[in-house]
């Protein structure tokens, strides 16, 4: 076994810098942290194109369900192979083949080709691409942060990779709508080329060699991989609480961004900037929260943050579906941000430090369904918003959220306890 998976024993507290510090931690998390932004960028973009295209909210959210799809269909299998293959040559052909992608969306776009079909496909090409990256790269920085520092190293990793993640919400959104107006569809794929051509080149660079990836025998010793993680889940509640309430928040809670676009533009009469100031509000109050949990959450304080995070952000979406004022939207969506940091900080670390190394791929692999789970959220919001429009439905989904998660704390009470 090789240095970066050892089990070596914790030197001591871990840091945000000391593991920046890291030559491979830091490429393999640039590398995430530009998927991240090109992730949230085109979310807008794509949104706000095909409401243009179409002025139907049904078609956003069709979009956007397009492209979490693939996290529902593949991530089982994705997961599973991630404790069998080499990490790092997943996410290079994942990386590469998404420039090629974004490079042809690009040239269709500038040549005044480019449909909506194109969109979609992209948009399910960029899915497939976060349903391999999620449980690969994800368990990639956390077994080199295990390295450093056992389970504190790891929750760290996780909780730094949110933080990533919700800056490139701060900065994705606001990029996005400058581009789109000033440069339309083109510019934001030019730059979805360029930033994942960077990303390969940051992988390309870092070493993680892992004994113990066998390779081949891919069909019925992968299979039974799978059901060996969904049976070992049953035996631990949790990670089945943490993977409860992911599937809660996916269905009920962050579909609403599918009707963000929809919102701005009917109920706050804002353009494409000022929408993505909106989303980017939601962005800067997570990155915060993700820095204060980041200095003083301990692992006995983890289902605690998740559970009341969680609830913080659903009834701040409720709240925001029914704004008709700007300036209040922005607020409300930023408290909402500083909630859904718990949550995105404390999912993957629970589930994480929860499990046995054998499994964590696999187990990541699970978060990942759970995240999947999301197009169907996203399509009930999608409707919901043709028959009662876009703020209604987000109105009745965060209440959803609510009650499922009162489902959660009655049946799970150790998980807000400890």
């Amino acid at each position: 076994m090789s240095d970066t998976e050892s089990s070596s024993s914790p030197q001591g507290a871990v840091t945000p810098g000391t593991l920046i510090k890291d030559r491979n931690f830091r490429r393999i998390w640039i590398a995430g942290s530009l998927g991240w932004m090109m992730r949230w960028l085109e979310l807008l973009a794509v949104g706000v194109f095909t409401f243009e295209v179409t002025g139907s909210a049904l078609m956003v959210a069709l979009l956007t369900m397009v492209r979490m799809l693939p996290m529902l269909l593949f991530s089982a299998f994705t997961g599973a192979i991630a404790d069998r293959f080499d990490r790092r040559l997943m996410l290079l052909w994942g990386l590469g083949s998404l420039a090629v992608v974004s490079a042809i969306l690009a040239t269709l776009s500038l040549t005044g080709l480019l449909e909506l079909w194109h969109v979609a496909v992209g948009a399910f090409a960029s899915g497939v691409y976060m349903t391999l990256e999620f449980p690969v790269r994800r368990t990639m920085l956390g077994i080199i942060a295990g390295a450093k520092a056992g389970t504190g190293g790891a929750g760290m990793a996780m909780t730094l990779d949110s933080g990533s993640n919700h800056c490139m919400r701060l900065v994705g959104p606001i990029v996005g709508g400058l581009l789109l107006e000033t440069y339309g569809l083109p510019g934001v794929y030019v730059l979805g080329t360029t930033m994942f051509i960077i990303g390969f080149l940051m992988v390309l660079g870092a070493r993680y060699e892992v004994a113990g990836h066998t390779g081949g025998g891919a069909g019925p010793r992968i299979l039974a991989q799978i059901i060996e993680g969904f049976g070992y889940i049953r035996t631990n509640p949790r990670v089945m609480a943490t993977l409860y309430i992911t599937v809660a928040m996916n269905l009920c809670g962050f579909p609403y961004g599918a009707m963000v676009p929809v919102i701005g533009d009917q109920v706050l009469g804002q353009n494409a900037t000022a929408t993505g100031l909106l989303i980017s509000a939601d962005a800067a109050g997570a990155l915060l929260g993700v820095i204060a949990i980041a200095n003083l959450a301990r692992p006995r304080h983890y289902g605690r943050i998740y559970l009341f995070g969680s609830v913080i952000f659903l009834c701040a979406v409720f709240a925001f579906s029914l704004s008709y004022w700007y300036p209040l939207s922005l607020g409300l969506l930023f408290l909402g941000g500083l909630g859904v940091s718990g949550f995105a900080a404390m999912q993957s670390t629970i589930v994480f430090t929860s499990a046995p190394p054998e499994m964590r791929g696999r187990l990541m692999g699970v978060v990942a369904i759970c995240i999947g789970s999301g197009p169907i959220g996203v399509l009930q919001v999608g409707l919901l918003a043709n028959w009662f429009g876009g703020a209604m439905s987000v109105s009745i989904i965060a209440v959803e959220g609510l009650l499922a998660l009162l489902v959660a704390a009655v049946v799970w009470p150790h998980l807000h306890r400890r």
